[in-house]
């Protein structure tokens, strides 16, 4: 079915109804309109039917903002449609309770500044692209049970982080979790020491004094801070070769090089 309103699209073997999201009173015969001051997502999902539009707000810093919503979809890939026609325009992106392994098409999300993947299969194989401009991630409840290397890969891949929220994964400890407060000063000063502009960890800010301590105790080689500095500025196939000489160069603490005991738990 398809007119003026709306059209079909399909995705392997996925049909999906388009539909213009200012046309959508008419398209479900609603007669009400809808009022000017409700906030609607740029895209979010109903089932199958996909909404697409502008947001309500008017004349406000939030037109430039564009987010995604495909929260409790039931989703492991990411539809072509999708990443072809907004890739390049989403800058907030959910695709919590899902069940996304791979995170590759992430790269053609180039002006991501926020992604919420809380509940899903992601693991610490798992490959996150190169995304410069994300400043929060929140990745809670997945697959992640390795802090090191998976931590300072997260470095590389997301350098400007400023919110964070990894809980209920096996490598944050907590009370919940079996972690003891050794532990979890361990793990939040080693995530600290690699993001300096992070501001927010799991359930709590972060302080000058925890940022000054995270230094103190995981000061990093003068090799890696020069590669930290000129490796961004690399095609990508270099920065992986700089990524591989500086995990060479770079020593974990010994607690999380030890394989047979996980000490993050």
């Amino acid at each position: 079915m398809e007119t003026d309103d709306c059209y079909e699209v399909s995705d392997n073997d996925t049909e999906i109804l388009v539909v213009d999201i200012e046309k959508l009173p008419h398209f479900l015969n609603i007669d009400e309109t809808l009022d000017d001051e409700v906030d609607v997502f740029n895209m979010t999902s109903l089932n199958m039917l996909m909404l697409l539009g502008k947001s309500g707000k008017k004349d406000t810093e939030d037109d430039n903002i564009h987010r995604l919503s495909l929260a409790y979809e039931r989703l492991s890939t990411m539809p072509k449609i999708l990443i072809q026609e907004l890739g390049s325009l989403i800058k907030i992106l959910d695709i919590s309770n899902n069940e996304f392994q791979n995170l590759d098409f992430l790269s053609e999300f180039k002006e991501l500044t926020s992604l919420i993947c809380d509940h899903n299969k992601i693991t610490a194989n798992t490959v996150i692209p190169y995304l410069p401009k994300l400043e929060l991630l929140w990745m809670n409840h997945c697959k992640i049970t390795e802090l090191y290397p998976w931590a300072r890969k997260l470095q590389q891949s997301c350098p400007n982080l400023k919110y964070l929220s990894l809980m209920g994964n096996s490598m944050a400890p907590s009370y919940l979790n079996g972690g003891s407060l050794y532990e979890y000063l361990q793990y939040r000063l080693f995530i600290i020491s690699l993001f300096p502009d992070l501001k927010h960890l799991d359930d709590r800010a972060v302080t000058e004094e925890q940022k000054q301590e995270a230094q103190r105790m995981y000061q990093k080689p003068f090799v890696e801070r020069l590669m930290q500095k000129t490796q961004t500025k690399l095609p990508t196939y270099l920065r992986n070769v700089s990524d591989r000489v500086s995990d060479f160069v770079y020593t974990a603490p010994s607690s999380f090089s030890r394989p047979e005991k996980n000490c993050i738990v």
